[in-house]
């Protein structure tokens, strides 16, 4: 077990050029290699002709640096990590999927990631989580999905203050920041769910993984892409069936402006608004990353507007 090596794939995309997301995501990569059975792939995505910010990482002898290009905005993380695994050798057993700005707490933490994929096929590995502001101090505490679900705790609301941050009594189960995989149910699963075009991959693994998929779908979203949320879902139920695990410990999600900006529930008004298909409005180039077909281009306006509106370099809150 020791010699096991956990193979961690990133992506990083920044065609608004923000500033803190290349700075902190040398800090998240060069902190992971502390874990002496750490091995990172990064998938980089540059825009147009531009140069890539992370490519010296690559000549770290546990770093492999994967260059892809696109020309549009569209959301193609788990698109890219896709394209990372793909590039792992062959003999990868264990898969991080890891948003490029988190820090553990505490060492040791890739080995207790080995060891929980012993006992379930997909563990979310941590269980607080704190997204630092920007002077790092604590700004909100979140529980991991995966704890809650594991403890048998409601994963989808019933009512309007269900909620703790909506005044009510429950956890919201987080799904984002990190997950870990053995590689054989990536494959009979058909990898990560890579059509979620407004940034909630995680969200329809997590609930697709409990059999609730369609609490991650918004009611007015058209049917090609709830059939294709509900098409991994189906693989999930078959092949995970249910066996999520988690890993007792802390992460730090580190500061990139105010997540107020992010809309996290109003960004689906614009591929309401457009009935988003996944299958039509998006397409391969030949790097393999998804982009926006040119079928919808006022989707694509609001969509690049969307995402300069984050503010990723403010250091202001509210």
């Amino acid at each position: 077990m020791k010699s096991d090596t956990l193979h961690i794939v990133t992506a990083v995309a920044n065609p608004i050029r923000w500033k803190s997301r290349i700075l902190l995501a040398r800090a998240a990569i060069v902190d992971w290699l502390r874990e002496s059975n750490v091995h990172v792939t990064i998938v980089e995505v540059a825009h147009g002709a531009r140069g890539y910010d992370l490519a010296d990482l690559g000549e770290h002898i546990r770093v492999a640096h994967v260059p892809v290009r696109a020309t549009t905005l569209a959301w193609s993380k788990e698109n890219c990590l896709n394209i990372g695994i793909s590039q792992l050798p062959h003999d990868a057993k264990y898969i991080g999927t890891f948003d490029a700005d988190i820090h553990f707490r505490k060492s040791g933490w890739a080995a207790e990631a080995i060891h929980a994929l012993q006992l379930y096929p997909v563990v979310q590995p941590w269980k607080t989580a704190y997204d630092l502001g920007p002077n790092d101090d604590h700004l909100h505490a979140h529980v991991s999905f995966a704890s809650v679900f594991h403890a048998g705790k409601p994963i989808v609301p019933k009512g309007m203050k269900f909620w703790k941050c909506n005044g009510g009594p429950y956890d919201y189960p987080h799904s984002g920041f990190a997950w870990c995989w053995v590689r054989e149910i990536l494959d009979k699963v058909g990898g990560l769910f890579e059509l979620g075009g407004m940034e909630s991959g995680d969200h329809h693994m997590a609930l697709g993984i409990a059999g609730l998929a369609d609490y991650s779908i918004p009611e007015e979203i058209g049917g090609a892409y709830r059939d294709a949320v509900k098409l991994w879902e189906a693989r999930a139920l078959v092949h995970v069936n249910r066996k999520l695990g988690y890993m007792p410990g802390t992460i730090e999600h580190r500061w990139h402006g105010d997540k107020t900006r992010r809309a996290y529930i109003s960004r689906w008004d614009m591929f309401i608004k457009h009935q988003f298909n996944p299958h039509a409005d998006l397409k391969r180039n030949s790097y393999g990353v998804l982009e926006f077909s040119g079928n919808k281009p006022d989707l694509e306006r609001l969509f690049d507007n969307y995402l300069r509106d984050r503010e990723e370099d403010s250091n202001i809150i509210g």
